[in-house]
């Protein structure tokens, strides 16, 4: 066993009652009781809580406990005068110390011994409890710092789950604002679409409000002589009125109407139609002074293959 590190050993206030303490004090003095702390002092700080029956321990204690052979022989005269054959006996007698541990170990049974060293069962008792107590502590000290390690490991890993919830949270909620923004613009959408047809239908030329209406009168009056201007048919206006002009197209949706008409394509037959009556005149009177029939039935025969639109540019000096 190693060395005690302890500071201190338990000690019975009542300690001095004894019976075997008792004795001692009776028949060797207070002096005793001092001497006999002063030695369990000692023997708690060796090693296995014994000393060595030796010369130098015998020496060393009648140093600590300032004991001489006066002092010791009178204290101990009647006792030690039933024990003579012990001085005969052995050459140690002479220490002060080595008559009190006999007294001890054979008289008042406070100490023990064998042929090398002697020892307090009481003092060893008292260790092996302390140290019984203070193992017992400590496996109870392991035990709760694994449980509270077992703890913190709980914690933690619940706190990481509830960091992923969190963060599935966060990313739910993400996904529900994205939602919602995307829910929004097309709410925003829907309404700019709702409040542009409702726009069109008090105006219907309020689709082309942001464009060039160089041509808003030829709009106009197809939606109302017509019907609606699609971008489409917005398209093919301005096609008809950048090759025939605007006073012809005009012309030609009013006798769209006027004979019942109700789309694009009949406006852009009869502007087509109107060119060409308009080039047969002009060609008719620039050949007023021919009489030949068989060279007019021959130019008729042409006019099916004549390109009317070409024809009128070339009559009015188009190029």
């Amino acid at each position: 066993m190693a060395k005690n590190q302890s500071y201190y050993f338990s000690h019975d206030i009542n300690a001095s009652n004894d019976p075997k303490i008792a004795a001692m004090i009776s028949e060797l003095g207070m002096i005793s009781y001092a001497w006999w702390w002063v030695l369990i002092e000692k023997l708690a700080a060796a090693d296995d809580y014994k000393l060595p029956l030796k010369k130098y321990t015998f020496v060393a204690l009648d140093n600590e406990l300032r004991m001489n052979n006066e002092q010791i022989l009178t204290s101990v005269q009647q006792v030690f005068n039933k024990n003579q054959h012990v001085l005969e006996q052995n050459s140690m007698c002479s220490f002060c110390s080595f008559l009190l541990i006999y007294l001890l170990i054979h008289d008042y049974e406070l100490l023990d011994c064998d042929d090398e060293y002697f020892w307090s069962p009481s003092l060893i008792r008292r260790f092996e409890f302390k140290k019984v107590k203070e193992e017992t502590i400590r496996e109870k000290r392991r035990l709760a710092g694994l449980k509270s390690a077992e703890s913190r490991k709980a914690k933690k890993q619940n706190l990481t789950h509830v960091q992923q919830n969190l963060t599935h949270v966060q990313q739910n909620l993400t996904h529900v604002q994205q939602n919602q923004l995307i829910k929004e613009k097309k709410r925003k959408e829907n309404n700019i679409e709702r409040d542009t047809r409702a726009r069109e239908d008090e105006n219907p030329l309020s689709m082309f409000e942001d464009e060039e209406v160089k041509n808003k009168p030829i709009y106009e009056l197809y939606m109302k002589s017509i019907g609606v201007v699609s971008p489409t048919i917005k398209g093919r206006l301005d096609d008809l009125v950048e090759s025939y002009g605007k006073e012809r197209v005009i012309v030609a949706i009013n006798t769209t109407a006027d004979n019942g008409g109700n789309s694009i394509k009949y406006v852009e037959t009869v502007t087509a139609g109107n060119l060409k009556q308009e080039v047969q005149k002009d060609f008719g009177a620039s050949k007023c002074n021919s009489n030949a029939r068989g060279v007019s039935r021959k130019n008729s025969r042409k006019d099916e293959d004549v390109d009317w639109e070409k024809e009128y540019q070339r009559v009015h000096g188009k190029k």
